[in-house]
């Protein structure tokens, strides 16, 4: 569709995430303003941005930004397309004055593309200084802290250079020695929950520099995107990913696992689920052993910013398999919804498909063994029915009165037991 100026009419409402003051001092053009785009929506691998209808940035990739565009000052319209695409994500407007420079952040999922504008006035920082601020884009994360601190310090003897940094918020600048440091990035209040940790963040003196985060695919570890206000663009991408077993082999059978070398369960009675622990991502080797007998090693590949379920499942080590589950943690989009999904990991079902409904509603239809559903969101709920059923048996688990919060993830699990098959409900988030 051709594009053409219209005012977003929801804008108002979105003022106080989207006009952001943050970095600094534009030099005067005329009557130009001069406007820049960062791409930090890993939603979208590459965006065009127009000025009412031209071209001011092209095929913006994610983590990087885009020279500034001289464009005329007043209230044009932003809008931001796929690269090549002509087809509006987002229309905004807003004023831009002249001889200012803005850069304009773009952030969000797929199909909920949303963006915030800086305006680049901060004065520079001194000689062997460098001002610096976070930006938390990464809303699904929550609080972060961020760390910047030498290659070996102990992060438990570390201050946060910005503590607290509220989902969408964006913290006031603090003056930094410059050098070379270490970023490391947790949930706030916590130094071991770790969301990102990469080395040779270089802080230039008498620089300006705000620290986007922006989430990885599985919602809960973090990228950052270091914009020197008139400066250069610099991604700081994750190379880890959070892994975790959940060992479910019948007749309380054991698992240990690891993968890459980093051990994830040892000799863990089934049915249990252990805490996600970070891993490489790329391609690493699953070493699994069930009830005393290694079985074959595999390869799984974990993409960097993602969650992983190792998922080990069978009537014993003689049929035992390692299934890699994806798991989405980021939060529901609706404050008012719950998620939730159903992993088939009962080994004595596993010729029967599984369905589930929650107030006889159906959310999940003939799942495979050992795989899981897509996430269903519902209204929440204090008093909900959970049925899960099989095309032979019909209903093989219920319960009532299940309280579903708001903004919940939840995961059932259909494990194997002496007693039976149960469900275990498992609030993720």
């Amino acid at each position: 569709m051709r594009i053409t100026k219209r005012h977003l009419l929801g804008f108002a409402a979105a003022l106080p995430l989207a006009w952001l003051t943050a970095c600094g001092g534009g030099g005067d053009n005329g009557n130009d303003a001069h406007v820049r785009l960062v791409n930090a929506s890993p939603g979208y691998a590459s965006l065009d941005m127009y000025i009412d209808d031209d071209k001011e940035a092209s095929a913006v990739n994610f983590g990087a930004g885009s020279d500034y565009a001289d464009v005329a000052n007043g209230e044009p319209d932003r809008v931001l397309t796929a690269a090549g695409s002509t087809t509006e994500l987002l229309n905004q407007a807003g004023s831009l004055d002249s001889g200012k420079r803005y850069t304009v952040v773009a952030y969000g999922w797929e199909g909920a593309l949303k963006s915030v504008i800086m305006t680049d006035d901060e004065d520079s920082a001194d000689t062997d200084k460098t001002k610096v601020s976070a930006l938390n884009l990464a809303i699904d994360a929550g609080e972060l802290d961020v760390y910047l601190t030498a290659e070996g310090d102990d992060l438990a003897a570390a201050t946060p250079v910005a503590g607290g940094v509220d989902a969408g918020a964006q913290t006031s600048f603090t003056s930094v020695s410059s050098g070379t440091y270490r970023l490391r990035v947790t949930a706030a209040g916590s130094k071991t929950d770790i969301r990102l940790d990469v080395s040779g963040v270089v802080l230039s003196s008498k620089d300006v520099l705000t620290l986007v985060m922006a989430p990885g695919s599985g919602g809960v570890l973090v990228h950052a995107i270091g914009v020197v206000q008139e400066g250069d663009v610099t991604s700081y991408l994750n190379t880890k990913a959070r892994a975790r077993v959940v060992a479910a082999v019948a007749d309380a059978g054991t698992v240990s696992l690891s993968a890459g070398g980093v051990g994830l369960a040892s000799n863990v009675k089934s049915a249990t689920i252990r805490d996600y622990v970070l891993v490489n991502s790329g391609a690493q080797t699953v070493h699994t052993v069930v009830n005393g007998t290694a079985l074959t090693d595999q390869s799984v590949t974990f993409a960097a910013g993602a969650d992983v379920t190792l998922l080990v499942s069978g009537t014993g080590a003689g049929d035992a398999t390692v299934h890699a589950i994806a798991d989405d943690d980021r939060l529901p989009t609706v404050s008012t919804q719950y998620k939730l999904r159903l992993v088939h990991a009962a080994p004595t079902l596993a010729a029967e498909n599984l369905s589930m409904t929650i107030d006889f509603s159906a959310v999940a239809s003939d799942l495979d063994f050992g795989s899981a559903s897509t996430f269903s969101a519902q209204t929440a709920s204090s008093a909900a029915t959970i049925d899960i059923t099989t095309p032979s048996s019909g209903s093989i688990y219920n319960v009532t009165d299940v309280n579903l919060l708001a903004k919940g993830i939840y995961t059932m699990f259909m494990f194997d037991t002496i007693n039976g098959p149960v469900g275990v409900l498992r609030k993720e988030r």
